[in-house]
């Protein structure tokens, strides 16, 4: 569950240009947070003020994804808030650990964090336990991060300042939900929806979306869904389009996260509708990329290649560079979906350059903003256009490098879905390892939570461990095939259907690597 609600800052509370940069912040307006915020570094005359302008530089990148440039941003923060009093060195080093756990230094993260509750005093130090208790969630210590999430939102009620309380308890949800701990998780949601309830502020819609998604984590879609439309309701009801917007996709999301897909797709288009209307172009990108998406979980790939070069075009002129990492990602997976309709060898040869091409780009862009989840996903497109060529060594190596990276970020999802790629190269050299690995995918997926994934790895498990033995057996009695006899594998991952393998004359030969 992703941060939603409004976090405490104490330079949000003392700057001039406070309340322009967190209205930004609040209405996912990356471009001009960060212009707001490079101002105030410009004007900045002292290590405080300039400490603070740092961190919301850090704060902006963070939002438009760009990871790495948060980094340094969040360092330079730390640096110049070494000449500034407690509160500047606090609020620094919490944004450098939000940095750091953006892009999963977890062992940076939990320094900057120990040394943001070292310093601050007061409701900083609430917000600093706040923040520890984050880097304790990201490092699997659940009944660490819940005791320390709760002593936070203690504090910031001896300090009454309920927007910092409010941010706490929803990592108190959080940490509860990883916990299993669902009535919990449900009481603390509920309390922070009561510190918000009836003020029909940007708060009480945060606070209605948090007890949506909890909803929907403990299986009850239908009230989730309820939940989330009173939140849409409240920007409605204020003419505010943009923040309808984006509150419909959350809509979006929990409906589709429920199994009510058809709704799903109505609140998609009509959030895309909003952001069209008000020239929201971020908006409007990051929609187009998650239809166009949804398009290929669908099969559904000449229409998912048509959107999202609608999306390709947008981020490039304004160069909203994770975002066309991500898009790129799927016109990649869109290209190596068409692959089995193709008419030709050469129609095939082409529709999977054009995946490869897609997804090399993709990789190189989401390595230079520091997404290392997007990076994954460009490894396994890459991965699946590589198999599909049957150059099998080039796909085992791109699908290894994101196996490792999985295991460093802690996503089993990840892991076991590019492990269940390694598995494929192997069907031919050494049958026995690669029916191995397909079980030890099946085992880290049911782990991820990932149902149908699982049980679809283990399909691909007795493929393997099948493979070419019915063809020895019934030799003489069966009519000859020809060489180059195709075999898919499908995978069902979360409701859509991805080509994990598609061997190529594979029946007949080993597999030549291609360049």
């Amino acid at each position: 569950m992703a941060m939603m609600m409004p976090d405490f800052d104490e330079s949000l509370k003392v700057a001039s240009w406070a309340p322009d940069f967190s209205r930004c912040l609040v209405r996912e307006e990356m471009d001009q947070a960060l212009q707001i915020a490079n101002k105030a570094l410009e004007d900045a005359r002292d290590a405080r003020a300039k400490a603070f302008a740092l961190g919301a530089v850090a704060r902006a990148q963070l939002l438009g994804r760009e990871l790495l440039k948060a980094v340094e941003a969040a360092q330079q923060a730390v640096e110049a808030a070494k000449g500034a009093d407690q509160p500047a060195q606090a609020m620094s080093q919490r944004n450098a650990a939000k940095a750091y756990l953006a892009t999963f230094s977890l062992e940076e993260a939990a320094a900057a964090a120990d040394a943001a509750v070292s310093v601050a005093q007061g409701n900083a130090k609430a917000a600093a336990l706040s923040t520890r208790a984050q880097v304790c969630l990201a490092r699997d210590k659940k009944q660490e991060a819940l005791k320390v999430a709760r002593e936070a939102v203690s504090l910031f009620k001896e300090g009454k300042d309920q927007q910092g309380e409010a941010a706490a308890l929803e990592v108190v949800v959080r940490s509860c939900l990883v916990a299993k701990k669902g009535s919990e998780a449900l009481r603390a949601a509920n309390e922070a929806l009561a510190i918000y309830q009836g003020s029909a502020s940007d708060g009480e819609s945060c606070a209605l979306l948090l007890v949506a998604k909890t909803k929907q984590a403990l299986g009850d879609s239908g009230e989730a869904q309820e939940l989330a439309q009173k939140a849409v309701d409240i920007f409605e009801k204020k003419g505010d389009r943009q923040m309808q917007g984006v509150t419909l996709k959350q809509l979006a999301d929990i409906c589709l996260a429920g199994g009510h897909n058809i709704d799903g797709w109505q609140y998609t288009r009509e959030a895309l509708e909003c952001f069209r209307e008000v020239g929201y172009k971020r908006g409007e990108a990051s929609t187009i990329c998650q239809i166009a998406a949804a398009h290929v979980e669908n099969g559904v790939f000449e229409e998912a290649l048509r959107i999202g070069d609608e999306g390709i075009a947008i981020c490039r002129e304004k160069n909203y560079r994770q975002l066309l990492g991500a898009t790129l990602n799927v016109i990649a997976d869109a290209h190596v979906g068409q692959l089995r309709f193709a008419r030709s060898d050469q129609q095939e040869q082409q529709m999977n350059w054009k995946a490869r091409l897609a997804g090399k780009e993709a990789l190189g862009i989401l390595q230079s903003v520091g997404d290392r989840v997007g990076e994954a996903n460009s490894l396994k497109s890459l991965a699946s256009a590589f198999l599909n060529y049957g150059n099998a060594a080039e796909a085992r190596s791109k699908a290894k490098q994101a196996v490792e990276i999985g295991k460093v970020i802690g996503n089993k999802q990840i892991e076991g879905e590019n492990l269940l790629l390694v598995a494929q190269t192997k069907i031919h050299e050494n049958k026995e390892e690669g029916a191995r690995l397909a079980r030890l995918s099946e085992k880290l997926l049911r782990e991820a939570g990932v149902a149908s994934a699982a049980r679809n790895a283990g399909d691909v498990y007795d493929f393997i461990r099948g493979y070419g033995v019915a063809a020895k057996e019934t030799k003489k009695d069966r009519i000859q095939q020809p060489l180059d006899l195709k075999t898919d594998i499908t995978v069902d991952i979360e409701e859509g259907k991805h080509r994990l393998g598609y061997f190529h004359g594979f029946t007949a030969r080993a597999v030549r690597p291609r360049s």
